[in-house]
């Protein structure tokens, strides 16, 4: 016992931050387990801890999510106004979405493709509704709440895109609702860029409000290790470990695809467009990927992200800046695979027989749904709405209540895996722009030696 104690302090004295981060994870999981809310009687344990963890976690999420408007803000204006002319904006422009649909699609086929193969819903036609019930013993929203919740917050698809352009920006800005934010930015900083050094005066005064955010980037990082310890064990003493093991083929073909994105997609396409050594890119950007994990939040990591980026992995500050707030809402390959899976799963589990039609319905609207997702904890089960409503009248959520239930009950582990597939995502796009630029800065990405602190 004593050479373990002797152990952590060596490892807290000697390591870098991203493995402080990753055992500090490791070690809420372990507690999460250990120390379970709810009881087998039902009753809640370890009340005070609870709260005084998740309190913690809470504040922790908050300083670092009330950042991303100015820094989004900022960002775009900045790198907007240096692409220069709106011809090298809209080819800027193209290349990006170009890449975030590539990787969009990718993903939604990989799920499709996993569905078919492993069939996760088909184990669990003859017994969903007493699982569901073993679920309810943990969880204390019964289905029908969940499914009220799906219904009130899933707006109509066109309501969805006109939602995308602001009536008010201040209300957008006010909301923090990211994606009209976005639109308001992009139109704004082309607006300044194209008036010349009238506009000089406005952009000074985002360069000067994004270097402020990112130095409270700086600072907030500092509490990066008992944040993501807090909402680690937040996580896991709420949902136990029980429920795992009735959804294992379910959590095995979504593991699987993320890993595939990981593993070989993103690499692939490193390797062979980019000449970039994935792992050099991994490392460079894994304090991101940890504060992702524990978060389960890509719009809150998005600082992180940036001061990776640009101080790691050699991507340039015009890049970066356009790029990954963008990727952040709307480059969501994760949360893609998430909903292809989720819906074919629950489907498979009801005996509903699918015909090839419904089949690419699901993968194209399951990118639709994706890009509406807010890059906040679980929004993917709530947007997966939207992708039951393309398939007709006849697929009514109440039919698959008891699945929902189920999905709902374990999502926030899996939502923290696919969102650091969304954050590397982004910052893969985010390397194939810069070295297609010639804005990629390899000395950097492939020497550790000179990487700067992202706290600084």
């Amino acid at each position: 016992m004593r050479a373990f104690w002797l152990f952590l302090v060596a490892f807290g004295l000697g390591a870098k931050r991203h493995w402080h981060i990753l055992f500090a994870i490791i070690l809420g999981v372990i507690a999460g387990i250990a120390f379970p809310i709810h009881g087998a009687d039902g009753t809640n344990n370890y009340t005070l801890v609870h709260n005084i963890l998740d309190s913690f976690g809470q504040v922790f999420i908050r300083l670092i999510t009330m950042i991303v408007i100015p820094l989004v803000m900022s960002s775009l204006v900045v790198g907007i106004s240096s692409l220069g002319d709106s011809k090298q904006l809209g080819r800027m422009g193209l290349k990006v979405l170009t890449y975030f649909l590539i990787f969009m699609g990718i993903s939604a086929l990989l799920g499709g493709g996993l569905a078919y193969v492993l069939e996760p819903g088909h184990y669990l036609q003859d017994s969903i509704q007493n699982q569901a019930e073993l679920v309810s013993q943990y969880h204390q929203n019964s289905a029908q709440e969940q499914i009220q919740q799906l219904k009130a917050e899933t707006p109509e698809l066109k309501t969805l895109f006109f939602n995308m352009i602001p009536e008010n920006p201040f209300e957008a800005l006010a909301n923090a609702d990211l994606i009209p934010v976005i639109v308001f930015t992009i139109i704004f900083g082309i607006a300044i860029a194209s008036i010349g050094e009238a506009g000089r005066p406005i952009v000074g005064f985002f360069e000067a409000l994004f270097t402020a955010t990112m130095r409270l980037t700086d600072w907030l990082m500092v509490l990066a290790v008992p944040g993501v310890f807090s909402l680690a064990f937040i996580t896991v003493a709420n949902t136990g470990i029980e429920v795992f093991g009735l959804l294992y083929t379910y959590i095995a073909a979504l593991l699987l695809g993320l890993l595939a994105q990981v593993a070989l997609v993103f690499p692939l396409f490193l390797r062979t467009i980019a000449k970039v050594n994935v792992m050099n890119l991994y490392r460079a950007v894994s304090e991101a990927t940890m504060v992702a994990f524990g978060t389960a939040s890509s719009s809150a990591t998005l600082p992180i992200t940036i001061a990776c980026c640009e101080r790691r992995a050699g991507i340039s500050n015009r890049i970066a800046s356009f790029v990954l707030p963008t990727g952040a809402t709307i480059n969501k390959t994760g949360t893609t695979l998430f909903e292809v899976v989720a819906v074919l799963f629950l489907c498979q589990a009801y005996g509903i027989q699918l015909e090839v039609y419904h089949w690419v319905v699901i993968m194209i609207f399951s990118i639709v749904a994706s890009i509406g997702a807010a890059g906040i904890p679980s929004t993917g089960l709530i947007t997966m709405a939207i992708v039951f409503k393309s398939l007709g009248s006849q697929f009514d959520l109440k039919t698959f209540s008891a699945g929902i239930a189920m999905l709902w009950s374990i999502d926030r582990v899996l939502d923290m895996c696919r969102t650091v597939v969304n954050v590397l995502s982004s910052c893969t796009v985010a390397t194939l722009v810069a070295a297609s630029e010639g804005e990629l800065n390899r000395d950097i990405l492939n020497n550790q030696d000179k990487w700067s602190d992202v706290v600084s």
